[in-house]
């Protein structure tokens, strides 16, 4: 069976982008009859927020994107199991966050062979090629070598998105991530922590990135971009899908009223091989 997942962040609003994400992730497994679960990803515990979760669970609803389930937060979760089993493949890196952020996020002290015993902790990425075959951007294949060892958890102790979001995909079953563009290039990092952590890795597929009138991709900052803006605009679920269900490849239908009929009447013409691979703008 076919498993996917929403894993919206509560750190803002659910705005466009994200509906597009979830739109994408809640039509290709209805359509082949899976299992879609909820996750909030509230691993940033200094930017989450439980109101911002309760309302983007509401807006979820009121979209029509019904899940199956809600798994545990990653508030909930413990990570040691999984970092005791990459145990083989990490190492203390000892350089400053600053010096490693100017360096693109690498070690740039030597860390990997000095067998250091505090720090953050790093995955030594194996050298090769990893293959990623998204349903919407095809093949890529991405030179491991040129990636920096990702961080998995920081000198402070907090696990880091990299390791929580594979280790929760596995322990919750999911067997395809569908996501917003902006995160196909962790792709290929999160398939080699998938198998060192003893899973075969999920289906990809990226939706199309969506920017804001300034070129940025859209955050809750643009104007009119939350849902729960929209919603107070006058905007019904069906003016959202009539806007987004386009960036999909899908044409809304004119008569539809309810955004659940929308997205029921969308399912047999969802093809993921046909989504553009944008990006799009949106501007009110």
């Amino acid at each position: 069976m076919i498993v996917g997942r929403l894993a919206p962040t509560p750190s803002g609003r659910l705005h466009l982008g994200n509906v597009c994400a979830a739109g994408a992730a809640w039509l290709s497994v209805r359509q082949r009859g899976g299992r879609l679960r909820l996750r909030i990803e509230d691993i940033d515990a200094g930017r989450a927020r439980r109101d911002i979760a309760d309302a983007i669970r509401g807006d979820l609803a009121w979209l029509g994107l019904s899940c199956d389930d809600e798994t545990p937060p990653q508030s909930q979760r413990d990570y040691a199991p999984a970092l005791a089993r990459l145990a083989p493949h990490i190492y203390r890196c000892a350089c400053t966050r600053a010096a490693s952020r100017d360096a693109g996020g690498t070690c740039v002290g030597g860390c990997r062979t000095r067998g250091l015993q505090a720090g953050a902790v790093r995955f030594a990425l194996p050298g090769g090629v990893e293959t990623i075959v998204d349903r919407v951007r095809g093949r890529t294949d991405v030179d491991l070598a040129a990636l920096a060892d990702p961080v998995l958890r920081r000198r402070d102790g907090c696990v880091t998105y990299t390791l929580a979001v594979v280790a929760d995909d596995i322990a919750d079953g999911v067997t395809e991530v569908a996501r917003g563009a902006d995160l196909a290039d962790q792709s290929a990092v999160q398939a080699v922590l998938w198998r060192a952590l003893g899973a075969d890795p999920p289906a990809w597929l990226h939706a199309p990135l969506i920017l804001g009138g300034d070129g940025k991709k859209l955050s809750k900052s643009h104007h009119a971009a939350a849902v729960g803006d929209l919603r107070e605009l006058g905007w019904s679920a069906a003016d959202v899908w009539r806007v987004v269900l386009p960036w999909l490849g899908l044409t809304p239908p004119a008569a539809a009223t309810d955004g659940l009929a929308m997205l029921h009447h969308a399912l047999p013409a969802f093809d993921a091989a046909r989504i553009p691979r944008g990006p799009f703008t949106w501007m009110l």
